[in-house]
């Protein structure tokens, strides 16, 4: 069993359409993904309502046509805070299992508690995107920092903070103390010791397998996991078990390759 906690889905073609997407995953031995589309035929950054809702639309076809394989997170932009609530009502009580947000407002700012009120109310975690990039982020790109203040206003909220390698051991000091917070590997190719100071510092039941498919490839980010100088069991709660338990998925939902 492998869960990739952080893949991306549109109305794309070619290699990066959603039957490719799902083919790549079971021959790498990943039995599901969960899913967004920051938009349908490309990422958008400040999505408009009817935007996150035609991206959230792809998200849910998906969900019906391969729900063995595939549980999808409700992408929303908090400059409309109205209509993102709403909209995470609609995509919770369809089946998704969680909230993404992206780049459209820091982690940190004040109009995303509405949406972390409403994700510890339907109890689903928010995949938050998190970087320390050398070259400076964006206007409202969050940091692992940004990441600890919401954390800290709400520590009943279950907080995936993607991009391990891309916070790297800065990020990782800035999110440790906060048991709240979870972090997936995607981020970046394969780097020695990210994983092991994580697990030193964080503990291995917090840190989840993700790919940030289809822009990585999902063999050599599982590489990441697979490669690290730690026990199998630890391996073995970072690529499924931790996943299944902070999206509460069952496992007669799971698909098992025979």
């Amino acid at each position: 069993m492998i869960i990739d906690s952080h893949v991306h889905i549109g109305r794309w073609i070619g290699y990066d359409s959603l039957e490719m997407i799902i083919e790549s995953a079971l021959n790498n031995d990943i039995d599901i993904l969960l899913v967004s589309s920051l938009g349908e035929h490309g990422y958008i950054i400040y999505p408009t309502v009817d935007e996150f809702i035609k991206a959230n639309n792809c998200v849910l076809e998906a969900t019906e046509k391969f729900p063995d394989n595939i549980k999808g997170l409700c992408y929303v932009n908090p400059q409309y805070l109205k209509e993102s609530i709403s909209e995470i009502e609609r995509c919770v009580a369809s089946g998704m299992v969680g909230i993404k947000l992206w780049i459209a407002v820091k982690a940190s700012d004040p109009g995303v508690e509405p949406i972390a009120e409403k994700a510890i109310e339907l109890d689903v975690p928010i995949l938050q995107h998190a970087w320390y990039k050398m070259t400076g982020n964006m206007e409202n790109e969050s940091t692992p920092y940004d990441v600890a203040i919401l954390a800290k206003k709400y520590p009943e909220l279950k907080i995936q903070m993607s991009h391990l390698y891309g916070a790297g051991f800065r990020g990782i000091a800035d999110i440790a103390s906060y048991p709240n917070i979870y972090v997936d590997t995607s981020g970046g190719e394969p780097e020695a010791g990210i994983i092991e100071f994580a697990v030193k510092e964080m503990g291995s039941e917090r840190i989840l397998f993700g790919s940030d498919a289809p822009g990585r490839g999902f063999a050599v980010q599982l590489g990441k996991v697979t490669g690290a100088n730690i026990p199998e069991e630890l391996k073995e709660m970072i690529l499924w078990k931790n996943a299944m338990r902070i999206y509460n998925i069952n496992m007669e939902d799971c698909f098992l390759d025979e």
